[in-house]
């Protein structure tokens, strides 16, 4: 039995070391192959004249990608942020193939999940307005390029129930920016 375990163990040993200087030699001649073929690879390049680039994948937009348009305009110096619906004509379409879509837009930002375009207008925004007391009524003028005041809204506030100082301020009427404090004044007239 001590004879049958001796063998055995021997065997075992002997397998072990077989197998270690098996794979050493595929592992050295693996290396020594692969050296061969990258040194033959590197003598064509060196003799070829023509090399051609690799393929790159060109970044698309996403089917879900955030859209944004953001306007300035110059006359007033206000930016516009307006996130909108990705146009369907945008999905997959890499930024040379935007741009070229949306030639008098700029592609401020672009990514396969946001793309921002940006144009400047040589105009006053559409947030500028004019408030003043109209014969009734307080009145509402949007202020418009060159400003050229058009009507925005007639309100229901009535002159009969506005104080004297605040008859003085709209007879002579003054200007608000944004819509937000627009109707902020408006309610403290009401």
């Amino acid at each position: 039995m001590k004879r049958l375990v001796f063998f055995l163990i021997l065997m075992f040993v002997f397998s072990f070391v077989i197998g270690l200087i098996y794979s050493n030699f595929i592992k050295n001649n693996y290396i020594y192959n692969k050296k061969e073929n990258l040194i033959s690879y590197e003598n064509k390049i060196e003799n070829e004249s023509d090399i051609l680039e690799t393929v790159q994948s060109e970044e698309k937009v996403s089917y879900n990608a955030e859209f944004a348009l953001k306007k300035y305009y110059d006359e007033c110096g206000h930016f516009k942020f307006q996130y909108a619906e990705l146009p369907v004509e945008l999905i997959n379409l890499t930024k040379e193939e935007v741009e070229d879509l949306y030639d008098d837009w700029e592609v401020e930002e672009f990514s396969s999940n946001s793309v921002v375009l940006c144009k400047e207008i040589n105009s006053i925004c559409d947030e500028h307005f004019f408030i003043k007391l109209g014969e009734k009524n307080v009145e509402i003028y949007q202020v418009g390029n060159g400003g050229s005041l058009t009507l925005f809204k007639n309100t229901d506030i009535s002159r009969e129930y506005l104080t004297k100082e605040d008859i003085e301020k709209l007879e002579n009427g003054f200007y608000v920016y944004g819509i937000g404090k627009l109707n902020s004044i408006i309610e403290d007239f009401e």
